[in-house]
């Protein structure tokens, strides 16, 4: 017999919202209405090879007449409790009746209740949830509360909820967990523990056991998609590491030109930045979209990179130390050592060989010039700054924070207005923490291939993510383990 878990709650509180995120496909129909669903069934979460499958049943919301409802599952039993079931209420009262039919799923089927909480309101301004969980306690079935309709993703005001509601629960012996599962914007890795505390709760051990083993699978497959989201960006940064313009002047007499011409100057740099930029542009939507089709989520990136690329890719703010330091050009400033130079367009004086250097390499004079982005590859070319290589990664870690929370509640991939601060925040700390690593990355793409980059740097990439999770939901570290 399949392991079940049966979807309990008040009608249009989310239950089917929250089915079509977990099983990642549009299943039931969903309405901002009550009692939407009319009848209980079936789905499969996960089906092993050897039969072993564990089922996740939708059912009819609770209605309002709470205190018949307790009435009709005593009668049940004698036959003029049947016939108000099946003929009366059927008829006469059919939001008793789809109760009805919710509790007898959860009576003949369900190993562990999952309780749909909409917390939207606040747990006193909703009256019914002591009566529904006294009605569930007839049941004697384990109960897991799990709260839908949270809102943003914010763990510190989902833990606040979630203790919220576990006082309310303390009352009723049979909720033993509480979670948050938004339908709209959870994270596969609080499905793994909702998944987890449920299998804990099976009371046979053979039936424990066969479910601890379909979770390790369910586990395993959410492992690959994040390994293969990890693999993706990472070959998404190593093609921006290696990625290169050449210059159209490359020497001495046409930079010398370009420095006095600033028309000719800017000119240059435009063409430089807007192919960089293009193609910058063409793989981080090739890549967001691909990230969302291995999460099963419908739709594809409207967002117009090549437009907000400079708010997004924020740089150095033009600190011309990086950027000289980022520069080696010793052959062409070793042939003007000691040749002073006052950049009197820009207000600046560099008394330095390094200086000419860097302005015949084609960095300095660009990035004081128009914007600060790109840097000289060698001495024909030019690359994105290692500070907008940090800034891109930052962003990719974000774009999988986005997509990984993006519930099939929310319909269709939009690209999110702006990311949460506290997602902000952690991805800033997890970049600084492996700096070296990733200066060693972009010092890489001068030498080797994107796809040895993308190789070498895979594994890096995804302990940036993992770490990101766990930051987010400590206990999502058994999930890694």
């Amino acid at each position: 017999m399949p392991i079940v878990f049966s979807l309990i709650s008040h009608t249009n509180a989310g239950k089917t919202t929250l089915l079509r995120t977990l099983l990642r496909q549009d299943v039931g129909e969903v309405e901002d209405r009550a009692h939407v669903t009319v009848e209980a069934k079936c789905y499969p979460l996960i089906e092993a090879p050897d039969g072993e499958a564990l089922h996740l049943w939708d059912t009819p919301g609770f209605g309002s007449n709470l205190s018949k409802l307790a009435s009709r599952i005593r009668q049940e039993a004698n036959p003029i409790g049947w016939f108000l079931h099946q003929v009366w209420d059927r008829h006469r009262d059919a939001s008793l009746y789809h109760s009805q039919t919710a509790l007898r799923n959860v009576r003949d089927h369900a190993d562990v209740v999952v309780y749909v909480i909409d917390v939207s309101q606040k747990p006193e301004q909703v009256g019914y949830i002591d009566a529904e969980m006294e009605i569930l306690g007839l049941m004697k079935r384990p109960v897991i509360v799990a709260l839908n309709q949270t809102g943003q993703p914010d763990p510190e005001s989902a833990r606040a909820r979630e203790d919220e509601i576990r006082q309310l629960m303390q009352r009723h012996p049979v909720a033993r967990h509480v979670v948050t599962l938004d339908a709209f914007t959870r994270c596969w890795v609080q499905e793994h523990r909702l998944l987890d505390l449920a299998t804990g709760l099976l009371e046979d051990r053979g039936r424990r056991a066969a479910a601890a083993r379909l979770v390790s699978a369910w586990r395993e497959s959410q492992l690959a998609v994040f390994r293969d989201s990890a693999a993706r960006l990472a070959r998404l940064l190593a093609e921006s590491a290696t990625d290169s313009e050449a210059l159209s002047q490359t020497n001495l007499l046409g930079r010398l030109r370009q420095l006095v011409d600033r028309k000719a100057r800017d000119a240059e740099f435009d063409r430089l930045q807007q192919a960089m930029y293009e193609r910058l542009r063409q793989r981080t939507e090739a890549a967001l979209n691909d990230l969302i089709t291995r999460h099963g989520i419908d739709g594809a990136t409207a967002r117009q990179f090549a437009e907000t690329a400079r708010e997004e890719f924020t740089a150095t703010g033009g600190r011309v130390d990086e950027i000289i330091a980022s520069i080696g050009g010793g052959a062409v400033s070793g042939l003007l050592g000691g040749v002073a130079l006052d950049l009197a367009s820009h207000g600046i004086s560099f008394g330095s060989g390094a200086a000419i250097g860097a302005i015949l390499g084609g960095a300095t004079s660009y990035a004081l010039a128009r914007g600060y982005n790109l840097t000289q590859g060698d001495s024909q070319t030019v690359r994105w700054t290692e500070a907008h290589f940090r800034d891109e990664i930052r962003f990719c870690l974000l774009l999988y924070l986005a997509v990984a929370h993006f519930g099939r509640g929310r319909g269709r991939w939009q690209d999110a207005a702006e990311d949460p601060d506290h997602w902000s925040k952690i991805v800033a700390a997890v970049v600084d923490r492996h700096q070296d690593t990733v200066a060693g990355f972009w010092k890489r793409g001068r030498s080797e291939s994107a796809a040895t980059l993308a190789d070498r740097y895979e594994k890096s990439v995804e302990i940036w993510l993992r770490e990101c999770l766990t930051a987010l939901y400590p206990e999502s570290a058994a999930v890694f383990a």
